[in-house]
């Protein structure tokens, strides 16, 4: 008996010991694995933190816009909240998929003590494309009213103004504030509302044009310029009884650019558009120059809604108005169909005989880019367009080739 009791307590105290030992093990342990995450979140919080700075940098001086020189990052590392970071910028590594076109990568990489870290951005030039609704300064003065449904991003540079209970389907920013009497009608914001945001209305064609004269088509001349896009070839004449020119799309602007500049003559356009193009008036001599009218319908060969792979894009850039011409005599039946994103610099886009054509739709699939909102029906809302507008949503990632950009960054993507 006293053997096994001897035996027994022996037992129990190596249990005990080794127990102890492996409670000791499992303390030091979790000991280690809290310094480890701790490190590992502090080197990944510099990295985000020399990302965010760069970030800042590249939209208030984006590089080689405005005159601004090329920004390399901070390549020298920069000490912060006991680690450091270095952020190195290039132009290379990121290529947009459909336009080519390179993007910024930024890169910040952080150490705290043993631990490293990470971030990637990825940089685009900020384009006016990805709005479903663009309303610059004399826009402001419109009020939004109860049916209006904007289904994307929305923008008002001034006052955002409404009545009754209009909707917002995607964000909505403004450059100053919501009217205080707006909200009495109760508008629907569907995805929120965000105050002192100013994106200024650039003109900026350097580009559209510089790429229509090289790679593109570039007209000239006092005639109006008449675009008839069908699939895979274009149409075009320099009157409404001139001879037609039909070529390839693709052979008549190989990278889709195709401008009518110096010119006193309007840009017409319709049909059914494969592939990528932007087509403009940019001429910006007067307020009678650098006007589009679209005839008839446009749409896309493969439509997006139905196969979201289309590459089918168009932009359609005025320096004055985009007027939808009045095509009931023709046959064209009371709705109109118009794929594609719309910029006008100095005007908006007008309803040919609003007061007197039958009542029907504007279906814009793409989105407007205008400095002012004009009526597109009679008061009674009994002639005229009534507008429905849905958002491309490629456009959020792509946009057609050289349509007019904020002249600021805007991140793309973001890893860690």
């Amino acid at each position: 008996m006293g053997k096994a009791s001897l035996i027994l307590v022996l037992g129990y105290s190596a249990l005990l010991l080794m127990s102890g030992l492996l409670m000791s093990d499992m303390s030091v342990q979790a000991y280690d694995n809290a310094m480890t995450y701790y490190d590992q979140e502090s080197a990944r919080n510099i990295a985000i933190t020399g990302a965010n700075m760069a970030a800042n940098y590249i939209f208030l001086y984006p590089p080689l816009i405005n005159g601004n020189a090329w920004f390399n990052g901070y390549t020298t590392p920069v000490q912060f909240n006991g680690g450091s970071f270095v952020v190195t910028v290039d132009s290379t590594t990121s290529i947009d998929p459909l336009t080519g076109d390179k993007r910024l990568t930024l890169r910040s990489v952080a150490t705290y003590r043993d631990s490293t870290a990470t971030v990637i951005a990825i940089l685009r030039p900020s384009n006016f494309a990805k709005f479903a609704m663009y309303a610059g300064s004399a826009g402001s003065s419109v009020y939004w009213a109860t049916y209006d449904s904007i289904f994307g991003p929305t923008h008002v540079e001034g006052t955002l103004r409404t009545t009754g209970y209009p909707y917002f389907g995607g964000k909505a920013t403004c450059k100053n504030n919501v009217d205080s009497t707006s909200w009495s009608g109760h508008p629907i914001f569907n995805a929120g509302v965000e105050t002192g945001v100013s994106i200024p209305l650039n003109r900026d064609y350097t580009k559209l044009r510089e790429k229509a004269a090289a790679g593109g088509k570039s007209f000239t001349g006092n005639d109006d310029l008449y675009l008839h896009f069908k699939g895979d070839s274009i149409t075009y004449k320099r009157a409404p009884a001139g001879p037609d020119t039909t070529v390839l799309a693709t052979a008549l602007a190989p990278n889709g650019a195709i401008v009518l500049n110096n010119s006193n003559g309007k840009l017409h356009v319709k049909g059914i558009v494969k592939g990528r193009f932007t087509i403009g008036a940019i001429d910006t001599q007067s307020t009678s120059r650098g006007q589009v009218v679209i005839d008839d319908h446009i749409r896309y060969n493969t439509d997006p809604r139905v196969n979201p792979a289309s590459t089918d894009m168009l932009g359609i850039v005025a320096y004055q108005k985009i007027t939808i011409a009045d095509n009931n005599a023709s046959g064209g039946g009371p709705n109109f169909t118009v794929m594609a994103a719309l910029f006008s610099y100095a005007a908006s886009i007008e309803v040919e005989n609003l007061a007197t054509r039958n009542l029907g739709t504007l279906y814009t699939y793409g989105g407007w880019t205008v400095n002012d909102i004009y009526a597109t029906t009679n008061s009674s809302i009994t002639k005229g367009l009534k507008v429905n507008l849905r958002f491309d949503e490629r456009f959020r990632t792509s946009a057609p080739p050289y349509f007019p950009t904020t002249k600021a960054y805007e991140i793309l993507a973001w890893y860690e």
